[in-house]
């Protein structure tokens, strides 16, 4: 169970986003169900507030888990229905009873979303687990008002994930800028990009879209 210590040391940490109270409802009414984990996995991917600071807690010290972090799923299994459900009601002091899903926070979905789903076609299943959390994280630092350093430091995540965040560098990158291309309407940098990953322009465009229609759904 997380302690007051941990929540408010979450809080000073992440001063600007404050997680949304209905959303922190719909997660517990799910938890309380029992719902597949695939469905409470979605539910996560879509909230990077309230995912983000999960990781944080399963990363903090009363927690003890020092294995590295790959996937929303992992994180759900390692805590459990009913520790995830205590964790919420915690979660839920800090919420914000009129707070939705911020343009920034709908954006970061839809980029999760995308890597997620062309990574599988580009990478493997693993590496598309990675690619969600880098695509959802990916504006952490915009959502918090924190540097992106500062708020990876208490998270133990893979160093490719790493990587892409903190140093916008290596495997994951070309997906995250080809993103970040197709949101700024950069055609020239989506066909460059494109054609270095060997993917179908038809792919990225359909699979762009397939992400809107899910982050869409799931909100």
């Amino acid at each position: 169970m997380t302690s007051t210590t941990d929540l408010s040391r979450t809080q000073s940490t992440t001063r600007r986003a404050v997680p949304s109270y209905p959303q922190i409802v719909r997660i517990m009414n799910l938890v309380r169900k029992e719902v597949e984990l695939a469905e409470l996995e979605d539910e996560f991917k879509a909230d990077p507030v309230i995912s983000y600071r999960l990781m944080t807690y399963i990363n903090s010290a009363s927690m003890g888990f020092s294995r590295e972090i790959k996937s929303f799923r992992q994180v759900i299994t390692i805590i459990g229905y009913h520790q995830l459900y205590r964790w919420l009601i915690m979660l839920l002091v800090t919420a914000d009873r009129r707070a939705g899903r911020s343009a920034i926070g709908m954006n970061a979905i839809i980029r999760g979303r995308f890597m997620e789903l062309l990574g599988k076609v580009h990478f493997g299943k693993p590496q598309a687990d990675d690619l969600v959390v880098v695509g959802v994280f990916s504006l952490l630092d915009v959502l918090f008002g924190e540097p992106m350093e500062k708020l990876l430091q208490p998270l133990n995540i893979a160093g490719t994930m790493r990587e892409a965040l903190l140093k916008r560098d290596g495997p994951y990158m070309p997906l995250l800028l080809l993103a970040e291309s197709i949101e700024k309407a950069d055609e020239a940098r989506i066909d460059t990009i494109h054609r270095g990953l060997h993917i179908s322009i038809e792919t990225v465009h359909d699979t762009y879209t397939d992400a809107l229609v899910w982050a869409e759904k799931i909100v």
